[in-house]
């Protein structure tokens, strides 16, 4: 048997690199919807595209695209940079507490709250322990329309729920990185309210939505890179029994809800290494 070159060859029945080239679209609208929702799968086929076209790359117009979890198909789209390697990565808002509670008359078990200064300290603590060091000057602000869920007259109705205009400057920014973090307090979550007149003896609070909110909107936005923390508002726990004193409850109540919101900033730190935003030199 004599081995004989082939005379004519099928074209392949996938797209090839020249394919690619005169076509750089081509790859992200054809990425299958599980791949999307999947960050490790993403920046997989974004590193096998890269080193498998390396002896090409200045002819390749590179599309860049960086998907995080827990948002919508979307927010996904919202989220691209056609910039060459320059990608916006907004991480995902990190679940530790509900972020929910209520003061007032009726309320059986009161919430605690982390102030600002103390939640920043505990942010800038932790992320300087990493290396990762953030300005609280000239931080990045914003101004949005949201709905109005800080307002106590709405009932269950979302349909009327009004709308607010949110002022939000971010609590530290890191220049290198173009990285901001925000946390979202009790007074942040009381500038989503509206000018409706309407007040009630009641207070509610969920700064984990309002965290939600802000987040869509710096995704909207596409200037920064950024992680919205909030306050985690644990209730205290009250037992039946005499010999824990109101003290020993509301002490134990800070703790957690300190632990929580650290749960929060180890999560985002593990997510920035993952990301290859600190890659950047």
């Amino acid at each position: 048997m004599k081995c004989k070159p082939i005379k004519l060859k099928n074209k392949p029945g996938y797209p090839t690199i020249d394919d690619y080239v005169k076509n750089p679209g081509l790859l992200s609208k054809h990425v299958p919807n599980a791949w999307i929702k999947n960050q490790y799968a993403a920046t997989t086929l974004a590193t096998f595209i890269l080193c498998g076209s390396a002896s090409d790359t200045k002819k390749i117009k590179t599309e860049t695209v960086f998907y995080e979890d827990n948002i919508s198909q979307k927010s996904h789209n919202d989220i691209i940079l056609k910039n060459g390697f320059d990608t916006l990565k907004v991480a995902p808002i990190f679940s530790h507490g509900d972020g929910s509670g209520a003061t007032g008359c009726v309320v059986m078990s009161p919430p605690v709250f982390i102030s600002e200064d103390e939640a920043r300290k505990i942010i800038l603590e932790s992320l300087k322990a990493e290396n990762i060091e953030f300005a609280t000057t000239n931080c990045p602000s914003f101004v949005f329309k949201a709905p109005a869920i800080a307002n106590g007259c709405f009932g269950d109705d979302s349909t009327k729920i009004p709308t607010a205009e949110v002022k939000i400057r971010m609590d530290g920014y890191n220049e290198k990185y173009n990285l901001a973090f925000e946390f979202v307090s009790t007074d942040d979550y009381s500038k989503f309210r509206s000018d409706d007149g309407c007040y009630s003896t009641v207070q509610g609070f969920n700064t984990k939505k309002a965290a939600e909110l802000i987040r869509d909107e710096i995704v909207k936005k596409k200037k920064i890179n950024s992680v919205v923390f909030y306050d985690p508002i644990p209730s205290m726990n009250f037992e039946m029994d005499d010999k824990i004193s109101f003290e020993k409850i509301e002490a134990d109540a800070k703790k957690a809800a300190k632990e929580q919101l650290i749960a929060q900033v180890t999560d985002f730190i593990d997510w920035l290494k993952k990301s290859g935003l600190l890659n950047k030199k």
